[in-house]
């Protein structure tokens, strides 16, 4: 429950801009459900190797990529922050799992 309630947060949390910027329903539906989907996934997983802040940046940025990978043709400006947003989303989110 824990992990859906932080992954609400932080889907809403990179919707907000997007939402000022008046961008479509499906992107913002898009992004919110990944970072949604991310929170459980890194709340019920652990990779090897990886110490605990590490896994949160490295789930959400391999769930990033094959958006980045989509739009990388038409939209090239948007990529760098889409990777930084899973990067940065992705350590909240393993800093929310560590300590709450």
């Amino acid at each position: 429950m824990l992990s859906l309630c932080v992954g609400a947060v932080a889907g809403a949390l990179d919707v907000i801009p997007m939402v000022a910027r008046r961008l479509s329903f499906r992107s913002c539906l898009s992004a919110f459900c990944t970072y949604l989907f991310a929170a459980v996934i890194i709340f019920y997983s652990d990779l090897p190797y990886l110490p605990w802040w590490a896994d949160g940046m490295a789930v959400t940025l391999m769930m990033a990529l094959p958006v980045v990978l989509t739009f990388a043709g038409k939209e090239r400006k948007a990529a760098p922050v889409v990777l930084f947003n899973a990067l940065l989303f992705g350590l909240l989110i393993a800093v929310a799992e560590r300590f709450l």
